[in-house]
């Protein structure tokens, strides 16, 4: 184990080349820190997630690799017990309008449908319409549920020897209700998630 801090006072390279930065915008950040307040802890947030890291070629061929490879998606909902990624969210501003970057948001459009994982785009000015926000990631989190239950699972392995250490049990699996776990299933969202209405939840993150 080794942590690289050096002193102040030392001399190293790169020291006027290089500095650090924050992860995120001021408009990032807010919509990190409502996500977090959404979810409470029940999946894992990722944010700038480079696609090479969760989708792969198919085909092997580099021209597919580059395809991704320098491309990220803004936040990453995975479920919590295997890392699953579940949902991406691109938080869009007037940027976007660019000719360039609509060409590259059709490409990661193309990918993400290509591999049955819900790419959610949301506009920034419609960041904190929570009602439609909550039904669309439901929705997601049902149909992304929905393909991996229906994906063939491998053979189980043979079963373990006994060890003497008694084993943790693993966490139990998130289902398909996962953003709406405290509703009953025959009852409307009506904007509530994980028994909070929309208007504590715009005030817990205002």
């Amino acid at each position: 184990m080794q942590l690289i801090v050096p002193d102040p006072e030392v001399r190293v390279r790169y020291r006027n080349v290089y500095a650090s930065k924050p992860l995120f915008t001021p408009t990032e950040q807010e919509f990190f820190t409502c996500l977090q307040h959404l979810t409470q802890g029940r999946c894992l947030l990722f944010a700038k997630v480079n696609l090479a890291d969760i989708i792969k070629p198919l085909s092997g061929k580099i021209g597919d690799r580059n395809q991704i490879d320098k491309k990220h998606v803004d936040f990453l909902i995975c479920r919590l017990d295997d890392g699953m990624p579940m949902i991406g969210i691109e938080l869009d501003d007037s940027s976007h309008n660019d000719r360039g970057r609509f060409k590259g948001d059709m490409i990661k459009n193309d990918v993400f449908a290509a591999t049955g994982l819900p790419l959610l785009r949301l506009p920034v000015s419609e960041m904190y319409q929570l009602e439609e926000l909550v039904a669309e990631l439901s929705r997601a989190w049902h149909r992304r549920s929905a393909l991996l239950e229906a994906v063939p699972k491998a053979a189980p392995l043979p079963p373990l020897k006994p060890v003497l250490a008694p084993v943790a049990k693993p966490a139990p699996a998130l289902n398909a209700s996962f953003f709406v776990s405290s509703v009953p299933p025959e009852q409307p969202l009506h904007g509530s998630w994980l028994g909070k209405s929309v208007r504590e939840l715009a005030q817990a993150v205002a």
